[in-house]
């Protein structure tokens, strides 16, 4: 076993895809594989993922999803981030399928795929609202007759909310409208496009209208619903903790100081512990003094500013507190819990950010039915 030497780790697997409502989703549903760590780009979660139903597995960088084909993978994978022309050499070498949306990557992937001999699978990506990647909306007929090169096959065509999960659809239905308005319109034009697909966690709770014929599931997967405001029509268990050791036990009186820029001050004699764990593991410096965390089942708090490599929590309340006792950063210990929305609202950000932000120092720990399937240390490069 490799532990990282904070001791501090990432635990995930538990609950991983305990989401599905069998009657919610009579259609292909496939699950958004996201980034590092909201994708923690696990093969463990891959294979969960699929022994779970998915039928095909979505990336946003070509690098996730080569790590994925090396591990065996052999499920559809989708790379829904943008790619250089010199990259569409290894869309076609490890078999992915690859939007687009400009020119030079259509030409590129052409190239190769006439090279090879075989086709290179993609999906036009349109604008329907969110501004980041794609063709716009009301140029995506004249565009896809430009990127309809020889070599292409054009298997789907997919969109994305920019804002699913609140109470006002409205902007979604819009883009909703505009899609199947484009489907139409491309099949007026003898275009045929086997997928189309827009949904994310939300969409998918909220507005079956916007189904199509695939949704992508990313936050869901990990346990988390992706507001306070969608339906949750089933339950979830979270997939992923994140768990850290006491390594130092201070006593400190009135008017010492704790930490960095000494940003809190006792009014009292207090006990103070300190934790391996810092902003250079992705734990936010906005936690300082508004943070909690769990130690023995008991909700404490975070004090003073956050170091590199540490931080600092009152332990004054919690008896028999000692060296080596376990804390729970986010996750559950007893009848509490901290989720990643708790944390999200702490340092006013989103869950997201929570969870994409802990880093490779943390050794992941795999679990199963309660019991370790696999530990990797990042950094020691290591898989056991």
């Amino acid at each position: 076993m490799f532990v990282h030497a904070n001791d501090t780790e990432c635990l995930s697997g538990e609950g991983l895809c305990h989401l599905v409502d069998e009657d919610l989703v009579p259609f292909p549903f496939p699950f958004e594989f996201r980034t590092v760590d909201l994708g923690r780009r696990s093969i463990y979660h891959s294979a969960a993922i699929l022994e779970n139903g998915a039928d095909m597995l979505g990336v946003v960088m070509l690098e996730e999803a080569i790590e994925l084909r090396k591990a065996g993978i052999k499920t559809p994978i989708l790379n829904m981030g943008p790619i250089s022309p010199s990259q569409a050499e290894y869309v076609l070498e490890y078999d992915l399928e690859q939007i687009v949306f400009t020119g030079d990557v259509a030409v590129a992937l052409s190239n190769v795929a006439m090279k090879k001999d075989k086709p290179a699978q993609v999906h036009l990506k349109i604008d329907t609202g969110m501004s980041r990647y794609g063709v716009h909306w009301k140029n995506a007929l004249s565009e896809i007759r430009v990127l309809q090169l020889p070599g292409l096959r054009f298997v789907g065509a997919m969109s994305h909310f920019p804002m699913s999960d609140a109470v006002d659809k409205s902007f979604a239905l819009l883009q909703i409208h505009r899609m199947k308005e484009l489907r139409k319109s491309f099949a007026e034009q003898g275009i045929e496009i086997p997928v189309w697909h827009i949904c994310n966690s939300g969409g998918a709770l909220d507005l079956p209208e916007a189904h199509l014929d695939m949704v992508r599931i990313g936050l869901m997967n990990y346990g988390y619903f992706p507001s306070q405001d969608v339906r949750r029509p089933f339950a979830l268990a979270p997939a992923m903790q994140v768990k850290t050791k006491i390594v130092s036990l201070r006593t400190i009186r009135r008017g010492d100081t704790v930490g960095y820029g000494r940003r809190f001050m006792a009014e009292k004699e207090e006990k103070i512990a300190v934790l391996p764990i810092g902003y250079a593991d992705g734990y936010e410096r906005r936690l300082r003094n508004v943070g909690q965390v769990i130690v023995r089942g008991q909700k404490v708090p975070i004090v003073g500013g956050l170091c590199m490599d540490a931080c600092f929590i009152k332990v004054t309340d919690v008896p028999e507190v000692q060296i080596g006792d376990l804390v729970t950063l986010m996750g559950r210990d007893g009848d509490e819990e901290i989720s990643p929305h708790d944390i999200g609202s702490w340092i006013q950000s989103v869950s997201y950010d929570v969870m994409c932000k802990f880093g490779k120092r943390l050794p992941r720990v795999y679990l199963n039915n309660g019991k370790i399937i696999g530990i990797r240390n990042i950094l020691l490069n290591s898989m056991v």
